[in-house]
């Protein structure tokens, strides 16, 4: 999944944002400032809607203005620059917001001893802006590879699925090794958990492709032992399968769990909310929004199955899932 990159630059230095776009070549999706203003919208609103979209954002600050103050002649970038740059460094962060600026160009004092990229116009420098653009790049990568917390709930939703959940499923596998299928016991010899995320949502979230997978793959219902007389715990349902198919108490089985988190579902209502539409057809922008929290929640949950030995070589996380 390509990160959607926002540029912004004033009218005069297309070509420069231009030059910045071929930079930063095709791995990722440049969203040009000239792209970005919906008709009948306003700046502010669509400007708005971009911070909401772009995973990251780079400001281009030229010498375009000239101005006078307390005396003295300074070349300014556009105010308009300036403010967008404080709009998505304050929506996204620091670690996903740049500010490309030219050499000698006033910048407002707020940003004074903070590290800013500063590019010349002559080739061949420690800072063209050839080398400064593929640094981004490189940061790009970085932080792209990191799952993060933001408004939308994906890092929260894989937290609550790990720990209410998965590991417990786990942790009671390890401790008693045993399943309950129709009320009937089954020693576990080995186990693997598969969790499943669907390439997409719908408007149920996952419970139609939930009922489809567990048919397509012929998996049964099965639930960890309930000890809650003896231990004041329950029993974690899921679906699996069982090798071999006719094994008893007295042959422990290999056991291979699927799980699609239904938990999953809270992000369609959630996008709903964070970027409603009043339009009936396929909204391209609530799609990448979809797409980039099933990204995280798999990012987030792969980490923290990979945190803990009662997870670590268990677990596998499958994204993209068709049926």
């Amino acid at each position: 999944m390509k990160k959607r990159i926002f540029i912004g630059s004033s009218s005069e230095q297309l070509t420069t944002l231009n030059e910045i776009i071929t930079l930063l070549g095709e791995s990722v999706e440049c969203i040009p400032w000239t792209d970005a203003f919906g008709l009948n919208k306003s700046g502010l609103d669509s400007l708005i809607k971009q911070t909401k979209l772009a995973d990251f954002s780079v400001l281009v600050a030229t010498k375009d203005d000239l101005t006078k103050q307390r005396g003295e002649s300074l070349t300014k970038p556009r105010d308009n620059v300036v403010f967008e740059f404080g709009l998505f460094l304050g929506a996204a962060g620091s670690e996903k917001c740049y500010l490309i600026a030219e050499e000698d160009a006033d910048l407002p004092s707020d940003l004074d001893g903070i590290t800013v990229a500063k590019f010349t116009r002559n080739p061949g420098q420690y800072n063209s802006l050839d080398k400064i653009v593929e640094n981004i790049k490189s940061q790009i990568a970085k932080v792209g590879e990191m799952a993060q917390l933001g408004l939308l709930p994906s890092t929260a939703l894989a937290i609550g699925y790990y720990n209410s959940f998965l590991k417990r499923v786990c942790e009671e596998l390890h401790n008693s090794g045993v399943i309950e299928i129709e009320g009937k016991k089954l020693s576990v010899k080995c186990f693997k958990i598969d969790v499943i995320i669907p390439e997409r949502l719908d408007d149920n979230g996952v419970a139609n492709f939930t009922t489809l997978y567990n048919k397509k793959h012929k998996l049964s219902k099965a639930s960890t032992t309930n000890n809650t007389v003896s231990q004041g715990t329950r029993g974690y349902p899921f679906h699996f399968k069982v090798d071999p198919p006719d094994a008893n108490q007295e042959n422990p089985v290999e056991i291979h769990l699927s799980d699609i988190p239904s938990t999953l579902s809270t992000i369609v209502d959630s996008l709903k909310l964070y970027l409603p539409t009043n339009q009936v057809g396929q909204d391209f922008d609530i799609d990448y929004l979809e797409m980039r929290e099933l990204e995280n929640f798999a990012k987030v949950l792969t980490f923290l199955i990979g945190r803990n030995a009662a997870t670590k070589g268990f677990v596998t996380v499958f994204t993209n899932v068709q049926l």
